[in-house]
């Protein structure tokens, strides 16, 4: 008997993070939701600016609501392919809406072209499925 609550509250743990990670996903969604009503206002507010700084405001909300659907596509899917286009939107963010310097440009440009690299020649056929 105590075995079998013993294994009982076992998978309860180990299904916890599972569930945790749903609730996060959620969430997240939630504040998806508020995130493109935020970049349909951007968009539809293209007076009062110049054209630079509407652009720039455009790109910034657009890629953070990029970048969060795709780590609520990580936390769903459990997959290194997720991961990995997690971290090219969130490094091409910051190239694309950021003002940076050319070396830390330079420098993002490379880790993108690695991280691609790696996934092309890395990753096998089991690493593009969901794991569970």
């Amino acid at each position: 008997m105590p075995n079998s609550k013993r294994e009982k509250w076992h998978n309860i743990v180990l299904r916890m993070p599972v569930f945790l990670e749903k609730i996060a996903a959620i969430l997240l969604l939630i504040g998806v939701m508020y995130g493109i009503f935020n970049l349909i206002l951007a968009v539809l507010d293209f007076g009062g600016t110049s054209f630079d700084v509407y652009i720039e405001n455009l790109m910034s909300t657009a890629f953070s609501v990029i970048i969060v659907i795709e780590f609520i596509r990580m936390l769903i899917r459990h997959s290194m392919n997720t991961v990995v286009e997690v971290l090219i939107f969130a490094i091409a963010r910051g190239l694309v809406a950021g003002h940076e310097k050319p070396l830390n440009a330079l420098i993002s440009i490379i880790a993108i072209a690695i991280l691609l690299a790696c996934r092309k020649f890395l990753f096998h056929d089991f690493d593009f499925e969901e794991e569970i």
